[in-house]
């Protein structure tokens, strides 16, 4: 329930920040936490994302810019009072728009209102922000920057029009004279066109969307689908191959997969080919099989089950039961660093070694599902080595049953026009 008194725009901002910094969550799960408790009109909830973003993606220059009018070392400011000064300090830097005094004011008032609760000190505290943003105010020029608002974050926007709806999509995107792009970096689709808008919001309030015609997919995820259903479809030509009365059966499970964009893709590419087709998506908890949930509502998707249920722990029920078997594992997600700035804060080395025990954890077990004949697909949207190519490696070394058929790292630049991904497909023989 979502309250309906007012509330305070940097306040919210404050709230989102502290979690993030200081309680060790991912901006988007702070920002929906957060802001599920009001009801905040798009406009607020537009500047609190970008305020957020931008003070996360520019902490570094950010606190430079606090310690060099600071007399001690900042490490020794209260965590409240150094989340509202960086806020402060942001909006002085970054926000054009945002008058001076306006912003100088209300940090001091915020910094009473919340450091009131934590410090007996806290009149001092005030006016430390205030003097602080002053000088910066006084000396420091604007930052010359173009962040944009988390509903354009990315350069582009990518989309697969679903159940072959072009024309209903294209006639709805010319009649809302939306500039439209089709796809034009290095990755080579077979069986997808890929369109882009440069707004999210754009996408998300046409009538095809909401009706199921339109899902959001990045370019490297879609190319994942679409390069996959490529050896799903050579592996159906050589069944009928060696026996032309076979019926056309697939049973296809995604073990990690929310929101649901691949299965959901793939289902949408290879369905017809089968006289019997069983796709599964399981996810760790009942918010994550929500999301899939709202995506298959919403494309009107019948044949998809799910399931909560842990990717790391082995099923014997599910021996050697699917024919396609696919693997997007948790990860570092630095191939999407650009999308969440807030990553680079998170990781370290023992997140990585942590990761990788679940990530190779996850591929063992699940590749006891394949069916011999049947394909596992591997992949992440992170750029790390020891997350992609060594846990391939350190799979095939200890796994004589499977073969590499395919393996593809895309990384995040203006040629692929995409998210860094890395990808690789498994035939177990």
């Amino acid at each position: 329930m979502t309250e309906s008194n007012p509330y305070n725009v940097r306040e919210l901002s404050y709230k989102i920040l502290y979690c993030v910094l200081y309680d060790n969550k991912l901006l988007n799960i702070a920002f929906d936490d957060v802001l599920s408790l009001y009801d905040i009109s798009d406009e607020d909830r537009s500047y609190i994302r970008r305020e957020c973003a931008g003070v996360i993606e520019n902490l570094t220059y950010i606190d430079e810019e606090i310690q060099k009018y600071t007399l001690f070392n900042i490490k020794k400011i209260q965590k409240e009072v150094m989340t509202i000064l960086r806020i402060g300090v942001y909006e002085l830097l970054y926000m054009d728009k945002v008058p001076s005094y306006a912003t100088i004011n209300e940090c001091v008032e915020l910094t009473k209102r919340i450091v009131k609760k934590f410090s007996k000190y806290y009149k001092n505290q005030h006016r430390y922000v205030n003097a602080v943003l002053r000088k910066i105010d006084k000396e420091a020029g604007k930052v010359s920057v173009n962040y944009p608002d988390k509903m354009a974050v990315s350069k582009y926007c990518y989309f697969r029009i679903y159940n072959d709806n072009e024309a209903l999509v294209l006639n709805e995107l010319r009649e809302k004279k939306l500039d439209y792009k089709i796809y034009s970096g290095a990755l080579n689709f077979k069986y997808s066109k890929v369109y882009s808008l440069d707004n999210y919001k754009d996408i998300i309030e046409l009538d095809n969307f909401k009706d199921g015609n339109i899902l959001i997919s990045d370019a490297s995820s879609i190319y994942l689908t679409d390069a996959l259903s490529y050896y799903i479809k050579e592996r159906e030509k050589r069944i009928k191959s060696e026996n032309q009365n076979a019926v056309s059966m697939m049973k296809l499970l995604d073990t990690c997969a929310s929101p649901g964009g691949k299965i959901l893709n793939l289902i949408d590419i290879i369905y017809n080919d089968y006289y019997y087709f069983y796709a599964e998506a399981r996810d760790i908890s009942d918010e994550k099989i929500l999301k899939i949930c709202e995506n298959v509502n919403r494309l009107k998707v019948l044949d998809l089950n799910m399931k909560v249920k842990d990717a790391s722990i082995y099923d014997e029920l599910d021996k050697d039961k699917f024919d396609v078997v696919i693997c997007d594992v948790p990860c570092s997600g630095l191939g999407v660093i650009y999308k969440k700035p807030d990553i680079k804060y998170h990781f370290n080395d023992e997140k990585l070694r942590s990761l990788v025990l679940l990530q190779k954890k996850i591929l063992s077990t699940s590749s006891n599902y394949v069916k011999s004949g049947g394909i596992l697909s591997y992949s992440t949207c992170t750029t790390t080595k020891e997350e992609n190519e060594d846990i391939i490696d350190d799979f095939m070394n200890s796994n004589n049953q499977f073969k590499k058929i395919y393996e593809k790292r895309i990384e995040p630049n203006d040629e692929n026009l995409a998210d860094g991904f890395y990808m690789c497909f498994l035939e177990k023989i």
